[in-house]
């Protein structure tokens, strides 16, 4: 078997983002970390069904990101659940209700780019109450795992042998949420130097 240096890079980004999972676990078992239900499962199902469109596009090894996104978010998504972290507060539930929307418009959508565009509306949506948490409390999401994940989900996106829209959108809107959460877990650290 030869691997090329998209093989290399979507194996290295496979092997970034199913290695965090675990201490982000331990982060939640044993540290300060507290996610929000809310966004940890939309999470779960909208990649999954990013990573179903992928597949129906000809995906390629960009595929990596949003699948191993959508088993890691439900792993984290059933942890808090068992927690006790599923408490919702307004903004949650406004959250619920315009993702529950924005994934009925998707599913709706017969276009593909529309469909993805969708799931990007939708995702923000559920983002929201990770944003707001985290803003609020800096140390409830660790800096550190949000950075390792920037890594390998952007190792994901230059890793695709089909550089277009349908499998590049999602991935790189990955990069730049998770960068939004990842600054704002970083904020409050830099406040104590």
């Amino acid at each position: 078997m030869t691997f090329d240096w998209h093989t290399i890079l979507g194996l290295t980004s496979s092997a970034i983002l199913v290695a965090i999972l675990f201490p982000y676990v331990s982060s939640i078992l044993h540290g300060p970390t507290r996610p929000n239900v809310v966004s940890w499962a939309g999470w779960a199902l909208l990649s999954g069904i990013a990573t179903a469109i992928q597949f129906s596009e000809g995906a390629s090894w960009s595929v990596v990101v949003p699948l191993l996104a959508t088993v890691s978010t439900a792993i984290v998504a059933i942890f808090a659940i068992r927690l006790g972290y599923a408490k919702f507060t307004r903004s949650d539930i406004i959250c619920i209700g315009l993702g529950i929307i924005a994934i009925g418009m998707w599913l709706i959508a017969r276009a593909p780019l529309v469909s993805i565009l969708l799931a990007i509306l939708a995702d923000t949506i559920v983002t929201i109450p990770t944003y707001l948490k985290t803003y609020r409390d800096p140390f409830s999401e660790p800096a550190w795992l949000w950075f390792i994940y920037i890594v390998g989900a952007t190792l994901g996106v230059i890793a695709s042998t089909s550089p277009d829209r349908y499998n590049l959108t999602y991935p790189i809107y990955l990069v730049l949420s998770s960068s939004a959460i990842w600054l704002l877990a970083l904020r409050g650290r830099l406040k104590r130097i």
